[in-house]
């Protein structure tokens, strides 16, 4: 009898553990992948930025290796609009789709702003599958596009992609 109720101990004390080897290969934990799913797939939600080491993110790093600390405004309006959508198309006097992206500029020409090409919105708060910046940018489907910005360039790496998203999923916090 004292063996039966030790095997039930142990078995109800286990539940809710089980351990299989290939889950650490599919991790989700922020603090292991930046959010970013090993089937490919992204995660939409604010909190699975990676967490900063307790001494910063570190310095030098390539915006596609930052990416994933990140899920806020000022880093896409430094690392991703300003280096990939001002030389010659979203800034100056005549930009592209009435949409200047400048430094400064870009949130007020995003957030809650309709396109002038699709009818939707250009960032709906809480809402990436319905911005029309995720769908131009190739990060989400939606209308007919000619091709996925920035224009002739290769599209923004998947760590970008998901840090746009992150913003947006947060309710696109203007920092």
């Amino acid at each position: 009898m004292r063996q039966v109720q030790i095997f039930l101990l142990c078995t109800l004390s286990a539940c809710g553990t089980d351990y299989r080897p290939d889950d650490l290969n599919n991790s989700s934990d922020p603090g292991v992948d930046g959010g970013v799913k090993t089937d490919g797939g992204s995660s939409t939600t604010a909190e699975d930025a990676r967490v900063p080491p307790p001494d910063g993110i570190p310095a030098g790093l390539a915006p596609c290796d930052e990416a994933p600390y990140h899920s806020d405004f000022a880093f896409i309006e430094d690392k991703v609009l300003a280096p990939n959508c001002l030389d010659g198309c979203h800034s100056g006097s005549d930009p592209g789709a009435d949409m200047d992206l400048s430094v400064g500029a870009a949130y007020a020409n995003l957030v809650n702003v309709p396109s002038h090409q699709s009818g939707w919105m250009r960032v709906v708060p809480n809402d990436a599958s319905a911005s029309a910046l995720m769908v131009q940018v190739g990060a989400e489907t939606g209308f007919a596009i000619e091709g996925t910005m920035p224009w002739n360039q290769p599209k923004l790496c998947e760590p970008i992609l998901d840090a746009m998203r992150r913003w947006i999923v947060a309710g696109a916090p203007p920092r």
